[in-house]
């Protein structure tokens, strides 16, 4: 690869306090993905053609330092300006890879300041979008603060907002005052985070209650603070689901593809400035390979990139951009060279298992990226996660608590490299289940890791099977948890086993003495099965608050099984978990082998198979307890319906 494409390779994501963007205007708290020099057109010249730096981005998104190079968009960027005049919060829609971030950043944000005096300030919500907006919003009123001591004080002020100690409307006029003479663009990028990063529903809301309370229509207070959100369309459903922020939507900008003139500039204008030109009918090739879809940018910015390392003196041929894999192409091609270069040839597994723990299994949304610590990868799959960062695959960084962090570089990669996509369906049943897992293993972390929060029951049994399948894919937490779990599981058994020793013991010994005492032990014996019966129905109460209502439901039958053996009647208490777990039952094993709808399930008399009909012309025969596929009948001329 050309000598001037390693800058995207020598420093991918730096934490920095403020990224100067104009005279005395900081976008604090910026994470930005490269500290890319572009020579400008007056020195262009000077240099020599071998020394010009690449205009385009590739898969990371334009900068206010990139502004200059920014084409395509200058209607829409007019559009937002305006907007800011009469609105305090404006939510920016648009598919995965429509360049909502570069037009925040390389567009509105150069042109407010051309507009007037602003102040600006970035955060993702991820995990923790109480601290992320806290580590915005402190250096707003506080400027003279060093690193450590900022995230002293976004560490107190995260709590206090997410517990109401403080309102976020009263941080807002602070800062206000602090900066009387200027308006304040507070920017949540990748506002999907919130719900793909962060799985706590009471956290998500209580986030969404903090922002309306200062943003929503009826908060007149904050007039010179404006929050613009951009988010994925396809979580928009998600953000509907719950009312109040459902209600601030209804006046969101949607930012739709390119027509073919804007296309056009994008590919033209940053290369017209270095002086560098297209080879005949180049430009009108590569647009009638990106069609209008939005999500193919990325794609675009990447095949350009490659164009421009492959250049030959200062014009970009059709013979090079065949080389590359042209639009469709450039970035599978590059992944796949990735993997046959020296430092990765042979390593295809362990590339394999980094990568499917940087992927978020979609649940009604397409895959997303998925941030991993250090600790989740292991020790030992570190050094492949820092050679992919050196061929652009993935960014590395660190969190607020300081751990080291890689994510994809782009979800464009999820979406169009074949061999992560096939790495994705042939795990995706182990990640759904390891997502959920992590979700439990959170909470049980949170409540002090009480038994309480332990696995139990099916969840457990599931655990135990995937850990004894994969153990090398579940982080030493993971299986922490997971041994736990089955500790308790170990150690209630023993308990009961040890309770009907000493019950049953209680009926040996000579027949006159211990008549009387055998009816004492039956009776002993049917309190402590009464008992047990009490405690799953709390252990269901307690499965069921930790949504997890088909382990609940289980906990609640044995329950009621204990009471209907013993002829005693149910309790109010054990129908109601029972009624309010099989409400919120959801499925927990999916067959997925199927290639058209499933049209009718059946089981089998002694309960030990399942077949499922499908309008693919096959019916397949499941064991019912693995899920295993035990036979394809396949002769169908036609869908089967029964």
């Amino acid at each position: 690869m050309a000598e001037n494409s390693s800058q995207y390779s020598t420093q991918f994501q730096e934490n920095v306090k403020g990224v100067v963007v104009g005279e005395g205007n900081i976008i604090y708290n910026y994470f930005y993905a490269s500290k890319t020099k572009i020579a400008s057109e007056e020195t262009a010249e000077a240099e020599t053609v071998e020394a010009l730096c690449c205009p385009y981005k590739g898969l990371f998104h334009f900068t206010p330092e990139d502004s200059e190079y920014f084409f395509g968009r200058e209607a829409f960027v007019i559009e937002l300006v305006e907007l800011t005049k009469s609105r305090t919060f404006l939510p920016l829609l648009g598919a995965s890879g429509s360049g909502k971030s570069s037009v925040v950043f390389a567009g509105l944000v150069p042109a407010l300041q051309q507009t007037g005096h602003w102040k600006f300030t970035y955060f993702r919500p991820g995990g923790d979008p109480f601290y992320n907006l806290a580590l915005a919003l402190v250096p707003l009123y506080n400027e003279k603060l060093d690193r450590t001591d900022l995230l002293i004080q976004a560490k107190k002020l995260a709590p206090a907002l997410q517990n109401g100690d403080l309102v976020l409307s009263d941080v807002l006029i602070q800062i206000q005052q602090y900066h009387f003479d200027r308006r304040v663009l507070v920017i949540a990028d990748q506002f999907e985070e919130l719900y793909t990063l962060c799985p706590e529903l009471d956290i998500r809301q209580g986030f969404l209650n903090c922002l309306l309370e200062s943003f929503s229509d009826a908060a007149k207070s904050i007039t010179d603070v404006v929050l613009m959100a951009t988010m994925r369309a396809d979580f928009l459903g998600n953000a509907l689901s719950y009312r109040p922020f459902a209600d601030m939507l209804t006046d969101d900008v949607k930012l739709g593809a390119m027509n073919r003139d804007e296309l056009s500039r994008v590919v033209t204008e940053p290369a017209k400035k270095l002086g560098v030109t297209f080879e005949e009918g180049l430009v009108d090739r590569i647009l009638d390979d990106v069609e209008s879809e939005p999500g193919n940018l990325p794609l675009l910015e990447f095949a350009l990139t490659q164009l421009w390392d492959k250049r030959t003196g200062k014009q970009l041929t059709h013979d090079a951009y065949g080389e590359i894999g042209e639009v469709q192409g450039a970035l599978t091609h590059y992944a796949d060279e990735c993997l046959e270069r020296e430092q990765l040839k042979g390593k295809r597994e362990e590339v394999r298992r980094i990568f499917v723990q940087l992927v978020r299994p979609g649940q009604g949304t397409e895959d997303t990226r998925r941030l991993a610590t250090k600790a989740d990868l292991g020790e030992e799959n570190w050094q492949f996660v820092k050679q992919l960062a050196d061929e652009r695959l993935v960014v590395t960084s660190r969190n607020a608590e300081e751990q080291e962090t890689v994510e994809v570089v782009h979800e464009a990669l999820i979406r169009s490299w074949g061999e992560l996509r096939q790495w994705m369906e042939a795990d995706r049943s182990f990640r759904v289940w390891q997502e959920r897992l992590r979700s439990l293993l959170r909470q049980w972390e949170e409540i002090g890791r009480s038994d309480d929060g332990l696995l139990r029951g099916v969840m457990l049994a599931q655990a135990e099977e995937w850990l004894e399948k994969r153990r090398e894919d579940i982080s030493p937490r993971e299986r922490g948890f997971i041994e736990a779990s089955a500790e308790r599981r170990a150690r209630e058994v023993r308990e009961q086993q040890r309770r009907r020793r000493l019950t049953l013991g209680g009926l040996t010994g000579a027949s006159l003495l211990f008549l009387g005492l055998a009816v004492g032990a039956l009776w002993q014996w049917r309190q402590a099965e009464l008992a047990q019966s009490d405690v799953l129905t709390r252990s269901a109460e307690q499965l069921f608050a930790g949504k997890q209502p088909f382990e609940a439901s289980l906990e609640g039958l044995r329950a009621l099984a204990l009471r209907r053996r013993l002829k005693v009647s149910r309790t109010f208490r054990q129908v109601r978990v029972l009624y309010l777990a099989v409400a919120e039952l959801h499925q927990i094993n999916d067959l997925t082998d199927h290639e058209g709808e499933v049209k009718h399930v059946s089981w089998s008399p002694d309960g030990n198979t399942l077949a499922s009909a499908s309008g693919d012309n096959t019916v397949k025969l499941w064991d019912a307890e693995s899920g295993e596929l035990l036979h394809d009948l396949t002769d169908h001329e036609g869908g089967v319906y029964r």
